[in-house]
């Protein structure tokens, strides 16, 4: 059986191309060079069963090699987010153990003495408190409690609308589509949930109405965990007075799908149970479509959705006012989003670390216009759902990009003759289509007298010695791999990186402990050269608040809540040994984000340049091994 570090091992080496040390994995995983040799040892005596191989590269490290894609799967991908299974848990895991006694307290009716729980995990009484402390912070963050009575045991005492999201968002295993996985129907009526399913799907076509399938597999699960509950004598308390009032479409349809289930199941919902349900419905995307457009004029959404717009165009520069598409795909997620956190139903969004890692412009902008929603409900929207309204800027923005995508106004100059420079024309248009419009092509001599006002750049099959105001670029007239190359580095040209950064901005092998400590100090430093203002730390930590900003790789890229400096630049800082940023990753480079105060459109390239870095680890490595702020600048411009 693998255990959870060696699936940490094999994804870690999963994302990389090149071969990668035993130092570098154990930095990414908080344990020592040993270990991680002593664990890949274990999964290349396993390997054939696992479908990988895992080579030892001399002087490099380690990389894997997938040989059966559906063995890797089912050891490694599906299973690699899996909440408890029984029958085959490693309890040396504390996770597991953690999992475990959760769902004891959440389903049992009785109290559980600690001594059980010490015979059935197999561990020592302090380690058993120790999990026991973990398990009460998650109670607590469903505002349940866990009492101990002397010579009874514990129980989870609380709001049983509480105990069922907890159970279901901790306790059901889920694949990769968040849909529930099939060993969870050790705990669910697999037939049960089947019929509610069936039922579900029946009125969603009969009323026309549109759900998404990780909705509908939510809404089958909770009705599912509902008539578990209910025959154990476990019923919802009342909910919010007003519920039925508010939303009579989502009673009809909340109150046919009940008189089905208790058809077939034989139980009785009381009211309470059912008000739970709607409650499920405002979280999923049940709506019509033909009334969606009339909706968002009347109710909240007009005035949460017109804040975000405003932010996003006042911030960042986007002016999404007229994409309807993007208005219209806000307004179906929004509503139910609004319903989730208003009933503390937690979403996960299985896409977060990569949404973030590859779209962070999208996912910038969707922190700051989940703000709006913030402000109006008075809670925190959290990253999950902030990722998933980043994928609805990510659209908006490349389609904001298309409309905008003006091709560059390009002249040619041709020493050779009218037929080379026909040609040099048409082998340019074929290869840059819709990107250069070539305005004409000419001799060197009449160069001069050419008005290059409305010209974006020259291409040439000889040098321009004369300073003319225009970029000139160089080419073989019968165009070349190299010349085409330069030709696209020339069409896509951003501000390059090195005016991002300066050798004063740079700091290096800095002893500090913690998060907060590296953004202190990277901020102060900032403050002393009268960059920023003193409370610049507080926009920065603000924003880490929202969602944090590392993302993987060793890499976190901090960043104002708003922007305050009157240029873009960077500032970096590198470590003596990594740090926990979140419970997930650990940082030994940082790179502060200091954005302008009037919004530029340059930002995309910016952004693109920090996304191949993160995903380089050989970059970060060379980084963090830089001895002078000259070598990492070096490094920085290369990569």
């Amino acid at each position: 059986m693998v255990s959870k570090r060696q699936k940490d091992i094999v994804l870690s080496l999963m994302k990389e191309k090149e071969p990668v040390t035993a130092e570098w994995i154990a930095k990414e995983l908080g344990v020592s060079d040993r270990t991680i040799r002593t664990e890949i040892k274990e999964l290349q005596s396993q390997s054939t069963s696992l479908g990988i191989m895992i080579e030892s590269v001399r002087g490099k490290g380690y990389l894997l090699d997938i040989k059966d894609t559906e063995v890797f799967e089912q050891e490694f991908i599906s299973n690699a987010n899996d909440a408890i299974n029984e029958s085959q848990s490693d309890f040396s895991e504390q996770e597991n153990r953690v999992l475990y006694m959760l769902k004891r307290f959440l389903l049992e009716k009785e109290p559980i003495k600690l001594e059980s729980l010490e015979e059935e995990l197999f561990v020592s009484k302090p380690k058993l408190q120790n999990d026991l402390k973990i398990v009460r912070e998650l109670l607590e963050s469903y505002h349940l409690k866990l009492v101990t009575r002397p010579h009874h045991g514990s129980q989870a005492e609380g709001d049983e609308y509480m105990k069922r999201l907890c159970f279901s968002n901790y306790i059901l295993r889920r694949n990769s589509n968040l849909n529930i996985d099939s060993h969870s129907f050790q705990l669910l009526d697999q037939n049960l949930f089947e019929r509610v399913k069936e039922t579900i799907m029946k009125k969603v076509n009969e009323y026309k109405i549109e759900v998404s399938d990780i909705a509908l597999e939510n809404l089958a699960t909770h009705i599912t965990i509902g008539c578990n509950r209910i025959e154990k004598g476990f019923v919802i308390e009342n909910l919010e007075q007003d519920l039925i009032g508010k939303y009579p479409f989502e009673k009809i349809v909340a109150n046919e799908i009940v008189k089905e289930v208790e058809d077939f199941t034989g139980l009785e919902f009381p009211k309470s149970e059912i008000d739970y349900i709607i409650v499920h419905l405002l979280g999923t995307k049940l709506i019509h479509k033909n009334t969606l457009n009339e909706f968002s004029k009347f109710d909240e959404l007009g005035t949460i959705i017109q804040c975000m717009l405003e932010r996003l165009k006042t911030e960042l520069n986007w002016n999404f006012q007229e994409d309807s598409e993007f208005i219209q795909a806000l307004t179906l997620h929004i509503r139910p989003a609004m319903n989730r956190l208003r009933y503390n139903m937690n979403i996960r969004n299985p896409l977060l670390e990569e949404i973030k890692r590859k779209y962070p412009i999208a996912f910038e902008g969707a922190a700051i216009a989940s703000r709006c929603i913030d402000d109006y409900l008075e809670r925190e929207v959290g990253e999950h759902e902030i990722a998933y309204i980043a994928l609805h800027i990510g659209v908006a923005l490349e389609r904001m990009k298309t409309r905008q995508k003006k091709a560059k106004r390009v002249l040619v100059v041709c020493a050779s003759g009218v037929g080379s420079a026909r040609l040099l024309f048409y082998r340019l248009r074929n290869e840059f289509n819709d990107e250069l419009d070539i305005v004409a092509t000419t001799n060197y001599y009449q160069l001069k007298e050419y008005d290059l006002s409305s010209i974006d750049f020259i291409i040439s099959t000889i040098p321009v010695k004369e300073e003319i105001g225009v970029p000139v670029l160089v080419v073989n007239t019968f165009l070349g791999e190299g010349d085409i190359a330069n030709i696209r580095k020339g069409v896509s040209s951003g501000k390059e990186c090195q005016s991002y950064l300066d050798r004063s901005k740079v700091f290096i092998h800095k002893d500090l402990k913690d998060k907060e400590s590296v953004i202190r100090f990277m901020c102060d430093e900032l403050y002393k050269q009268k960059l920023v203002s003193k409370d610049y730390v507080n926009l920065v930590l603000e924003r880490e608040a929202v969602a944090p900003t590392s993302f993987g790789n060793l890499v976190a890229i901090p960043h104002p809540l708003t922007p305050e400096t009157d240029e873009t630049f960077w500032t970096v800082c590198t470590l003596k040994r990594p740090i926990e940023w979140t419970d997930k990753h650990r940082v030994q480079f940082i790179c502060l984000l200091n954005i302008r105060k009037v919004p530029e459109s340059d930002l995309d390239s910016m952004y693109k340049r920090l996304i191949a870095l993160v995903e380089n680890s050989t970059t970060v490595q060379k980084v963090i091994k830089s001895e002078s702020a000259e070598e990492i600048i070096k490094i920085l411009n290369e990569s």
